[in-house]
């Protein structure tokens, strides 16, 4: 996983997660469930879930809030195209858990290995977690779950995310986000009547 770099010209990386969060019975939140997908290529980018979409290049980025029916329209912004820093980010801190583990165990089921870690005093203080668990398939050789376990203090009982892919060679074809967004000069029929909001630099 630290030998993944960013894409280069002509390379997408396709990634699509599910991610269900529970929360305590005393804050009477019901639990969620949201499904997000994510094509990032060089300086390209397109993500969709049901809250938000983005659709990016080297430069526009627009962000529809479909709940809201409004648009973002902004200049596009190097940092939005740096996933491989917040994916080594995540890693670091990963690596952060296991070095502080005071327990790691590790059971392996027709091709699934479940790896559960406990943190040290220090990191669970800061984190709130209090166990964590990751689904890796020999099979397919990556990451398919993690689910993570947090204390009393912590406002989420429980957090799983599940990877329904996880693809660095993706054959797919990102959408530019004028493309995605407008045919003819005129909004795609699906936005008609949403609101543009202009935040781009003259």
């Amino acid at each position: 996983m630290e030998t993944v770099d960013a894409p280069e010209e002509g390379e997408v990386y396709h990634l699509k997660y599910r991610t269900k969060t529970q929360f305590p019975k005393e804050l009477g939140i019901s639990s969620t469930e949201t499904s997000t997908e994510i094509f990032s290529g060089k300086n390209q980018l397109a993500l969709y879930d049901q809250k938000m979409l983005v659709f990016g290049d080297d430069d526009h980025i627009l962000v529809v809030i479909p709940e809201h029916q409004k648009i973002y329209w902004n200049s596009s912004d190097p940092k939005i195209f740096d996933d491989v820093s917040a994916y080594k980010k995540s890693l670091k801190i990963q690596r952060a858990l296991f070095d502080s583990a005071i327990e790691v165990s590790c059971e392996d089921k027709n091709g699934l290995m479940s790896i559960k870690v406990r943190p040290g005093h220090d990191f669970a203080l800061k984190t709130k977690l209090v166990e964590q668990q990751i689904t890796y398939s020999t099979r397919e050789d990556r990451v398919v779950k993690v689910d993570n376990l947090y204390g009393k203090s912590s406002k989420i009982k429980k957090q799983s995310i599940a990877y329904e892919i996880l693809d660095f060679n993706s054959p797919r074809k990102i959408t530019a986000p004028i493309t995605a967004l407008f045919k003819d000069n005129e909004l795609r029929p699906e936005y008609k009547g949403f609101q543009i909001i202009d935040n781009r630099q003259n």
